[in-house]
């Protein structure tokens, strides 16, 4: 199933780039977005993105979550944070394609804790000059005390944000 979303994606990430009408009048430098960022955890974290260039910008998150019952090996509350990276690599009128590579700390219930690394590539679609949906698809790589794991960082549905543009 993963391998079919994942060539969904792919497929649509490269009619995105084929068939999109290319040039933004808009400068993204200075710009602060208020939004929202799916997390590993499967979790909607609340996010804050800062352009420091047109292309380059930083993202940070943070999200809480109480559990009852087993999940994930048995963590209960959970939280997760970390920071994104991100690069504009083409721009249309309406929609942005960039590569992203995140940091992240995931921890819960009897002090388990792991960190994340994440790279992958994302589309940011403005359905208004200052509001955006979006979805990442990439790799991930997850660092434990007593286990490492390498996975894809698509679930069974693409993660979708929604960013507001200040």
């Amino acid at each position: 199933m993963k391998k079919v979303v994942l060539s969904i994606i792919f497929i649509f990430l490269l009619n995105v780039c084929v068939f999109a009408q290319e040039g933004r009048a808009n400068s993204f430098k200075g710009k602060l977005a208020i939004g929202t960022n799916t997390t590993w955890i499967k979790n909607t974290a609340l996010a804050a993105r800062y352009y420091l260039t047109d292309i380059i910008g930083l993202e940070g998150f943070f999200s809480f979550r109480t559990v009852s019952g087993d999940y994930s090996g048995g963590f209960g509350n959970a939280y997760a944070a970390g920071v994104k990276a991100l690069r504009i690599i083409k721009t249309y009128k309406k929609l942005n394609v960039y590569a992203s590579s995140t940091i992240g700390v995931h921890s819960g219930k009897a002090s388990k804790q792991d960190v994340t690394l994440i790279g992958g590539l994302g589309v940011e679609w403005f359905v208004l000059d200052n509001l955006s949906l979006s979805s990442e698809c990439g790799l991930r790589l997850t660092l434990c005390n007593n286990f490492t794991r390498f996975s894809s960082d698509v679930d069974d549905i693409p993660n979708v944000s929604v960013r507001f543009y200040l």
